[in-house]
């Protein structure tokens, strides 16, 4: 592992998604602690995400599904995704519906030198071009001005008020298009958040131009996830151009510590980390839902009535868990199995006992007693494997599988190519995805 100098820490370690390191494998690791106060209030609230535990010399970290980079006291962690970069450009563009990357140089979308945020802000930059260039827009305002040339309404009240007309102008009630309206002042707050972010001049210039250039519009104030989300949700026919830019900008602000801690201290969380689980499963939830032709996906459709608490034995009267898988798959009307989406290489790394019996429920829940597991990898000789879940009776009915299916990322980039254009090919790779 690579490990610098830098002014924000004083060890800079790069490791892998899913990757431990120990002083006695990094050795840049021995003889560092995390200082007391803010530093180690900042490492147990990344504990689920990245686990920075102190030993008998040093530090122990172990990384998960999160890649990017955060500060603890005096060590920098560079977290960087397994995928080759031009990959991963691919299908992000592919799941957050950004339009080809044509106009994106390679060393923009660098992760192994830059880091996922820059290439999440390029990605921003790629779609704020192109929502000025198409124009952006505008809506209906309404103003109350006093016009030399009088235009919508007269306010006869407001003259009358004033003692009759006094000067050669009127006061008047009218309607005028702007760009100045939410979407677009979320876009530019977008575009400002996403400058501070990057540490690279010339992708920093490139969100400062952008930002330039709607500089007639007001950035929306105190910009959140939240506020994004709802813009989202109000996303019409004729706005629904601007969905993956909002898309981004609610990803960059979540992975730079806004659902991090509370809304006092979020904001200064000290690094910025992405959740890769949450792009594995968009990618596939998209791809499956384009490419199979006699079945259909429903995201996370919650499985009713599986667990019950007795009538008698609730005494706190609570509501029975709702399991959510990531997909149900469907023959027309007709509920044929569960399948999850986790990012972890079960190839390499195993499947944790946890998942495990996440998916057992999965399994017997299921009209066919299977459910699928669904993980990426970039090993060649990456197979599935079916688990039996036996019964502990020979008379207690059918026993259930868990399948743990490989999905090669390298050749599903290659299908979402925009010149390869196989039909055939994505539509066979997303069929033999979902079967049982």
């Amino acid at each position: 592992m690579e490990h610098s100098h830098a002014p924000a820490a004083s060890v800079v370690i790069r490791l892998a998604e899913w990757t431990k390191l120990s002083p006695e494998t990094e050795p840049a690791l021995k003889g560092l602690s995390v200082p007391p106060g803010a530093p180690q209030t900042v490492a147990r609230s990344l504990r689920d995400r990245v686990d920075i535990r102190p030993t008998f010399d040093g530090l122990e970290v172990s990384s998960t599904s999160f890649v990017g980079r955060i500060d603890v006291g005096p060590l920098r962690l560079v977290i960087e995704p397994k995928l080759e970069a031009l990959s991963l450009t691919r299908l992000m563009r592919y799941a957050y519906g950004v339009r080809d990357l044509d106009v994106l140089e390679p060393t923009r979308a660098d992760t192994g030198k830059a880091g996922i945020v820059d290439l999440l802000v390029s990605l921003l930059c790629v779609e704020g071009s192109g929502l000025i260039a198409r124009g952006l827009a505008r809506r209906y305002e309404a103003k109350r001005e006093t016009l030399s040339s009088p235009r919508g309404r007269l306010l006869v009240n407001e003259l009358v008020r004033r003692g009759g007309i006094r000067e050669a102008a009127l006061p008047c009630h009218y309607f005028e298009r702007s760009a100045n309206w939410k979407l677009n002042q979320l876009v530019r707050a977008g575009l400002i958040h996403a400058a501070r972010l990057t540490d690279d001049a010339v992708l920093r210039h490139r969100c400062n131009r952008l930002v330039q250039m709607l500089a007639d519009i007001e950035p929306s104030p105190g910009i959140s996830p939240i506020k994004v989300e709802q813009a989202l949700c109000g996303l019409d026919r004729t706005t629904a151009g601007y969905a993956p830019a909002l898309d981004l900008i609610k990803l960059l602000l979540e992975a730079s510590g806004f659902t991090f801690m509370d809304t006092s201290t979020a904001s200064h969380l000290p690094g910025f980390l992405f959740d890769m689980n949450i792009f594995f499963q968009r990618l596939l939830s998209r791809f499956l839902r384009e490419n199979l032709t006699t079945r259909r996906l429903v995201d996370e459709l919650q499985i009713r009535e599986l667990f019950r608490y007795v009538p008698d034995a609730n005494p706190q009267g609570l509501r029975a868990p709702r399991p959510r898988p990531d997909y149900a798959l469907y023959e027309g009307k007709a509920l044929q199995r569960f399948l999850d989406a986790k990012y972890r290489d079960v190839w390499n790394q195993r499947l944790p006992s946890k998942w495990l019996y996440q998916l057992s429920i999965y399994a017997m829940a299921s009209p066919e007693p299977t459910s699928v597991v669904l993980y990426p990898t970039m090993e060649a000789s990456a197979r599935e494997a079916r688990l039996q879940i036996r019964r502990p009776k020979a008379d207690s009915g059918s026993d259930a599988y868990v399948v743990t299916r490989p999905v090669d990322m390298e050749q599903l980039s290659s299908l979402l190519d925009p010149r390869s254009n196989n039909l055939e090919g994505r539509r066979a790779f997303a069929e033999k995805l979902v079967a049982a």
